[in-house]
């Protein structure tokens, strides 16, 4: 106990004066208490307040090794102010949370809008009015973090002036200070209290395995994927029970989750290379050649074509 009264004197003392202390690497329970003190005096310092969520999934608080949460103790809200982040299934559609699942770097918002550091007509399409009550302000600086194995944390800022509208100013500053030590934060946290009984292992993949599981993702059976890549119904079953054996999967879906997270998967681009694009279109005019396919599955080929 004593010595964790000294660590945070030493951080204060640390902190006032400007510069980190050298154990910032954040490798047991105890640092993190210390992290969070220094990170909140550098916000501090700036005019700003912070809330931070390690798993935008969940909402689960970021805790101490007391298990208290930062946000209450360390980073000065209330639990009034945190009230709105305790309903899951509202905060999870929250105007803030639908921008950090599409923006790609730091922005910061008023009523009146997104105002990203670089054009994003993702997040300039959100409507976000209501979001003063998660924040308790008249404006946030939104900062989304893409974690390894699929995982989006997230940082949130206001001003200590919870009237102020205009936070260009502070983005300005924001981006050349705060960015880099919010960042190291989430990923050190999140990296020491990951479950890793949950996490994918790093087994490689083939080509002809990952060819399988996008049309998987893409919703094709077995007997279709074979059409499509020209090779036998038993052969396709094979490479998907091998995917699974490699991550770790129980079942096809969890073989297809395990692959996102790993980065294997993903949303392909609207301007595919003219070969890719010859063997998706081939791909489906083979499916849709098939005896006795049923509307429902030819809707969903039309419904992919529309997306892309």
């Amino acid at each position: 106990m004593a010595n964790n009264v000294l660590d945070l004197c030493r951080l204060d003392k640390a902190a006032q004066a400007g510069s980190p202390p050298d154990d910032m690497a954040i490798s047991t329970q105890i640092d993190i208490a210390i992290a969070a003190q220094f990170l909140a005096h550098k916000v501090r310092r700036h005019g700003l307040r912070l809330i931070v969520w390690h798993n935008l999934a969940t909402l689960e608080p970021m805790i101490d090794s007391a298990g208290d949460p930062l946000n209450l103790t360390v980073f000065g809200w209330d639990e009034e102010t945190l009230a709105p982040w305790l309903c899951h299934e509202a905060a999870v559609c929250s105007p803030l949370i639908k921008a950090c699942r599409v923006a790609n770097e730091p922005l910061w918002i008023n009523r009146h809008g997104a105002f990203p550091k670089g054009q994003n007509r993702f997040v300039e399409k959100i409507d976000y009015t209501g979001f003063e009550r998660y924040v308790s302000a008249n404006a946030a600086i939104i900062m989304p973090v893409r974690m390894p194995f699929g995982y989006l944390a997230a940082a949130f800022l206001t001003s200590v002036d919870p009237g102020q509208h205009d936070l260009s100013e502070e983005f300005e500053s924001f981006g050349r200070t705060l960015v880099r030590p919010i960042d190291q934060f989430l990923r050190r946290y999140s990296m020491l209290t990951f479950d890793d009984r949950y996490l994918p292992s790093d087994n490689l993949l083939s080509s002809r395995e990952i060819e399988c599981l996008n049309w998987i993702a893409q919703g094709k059976t077995d007997y279709e994927i074979s059409v499509i890549l020209g090779c036998s119904h038993a052969g396709v079953r094979y490479h998907i029970t091998r995917v699974s054996a490699k991550l770790g999967a129980v079942n096809r879906a969890q073989s297809v989750f395990k692959a996102c997270q790993l980065g294997y998967l993903g949303i392909p681009s609207r301007r595919l290379p003219h070969s890719c694009a010859q063997s998706v279109n081939a791909g489906r005019q083979k499916v849709c050649d098939l005896p006795g396919r049923n509307d429902i599955h030819q809707r969903s080929v039309e419904n992919i074509s529309q997306r892309e």
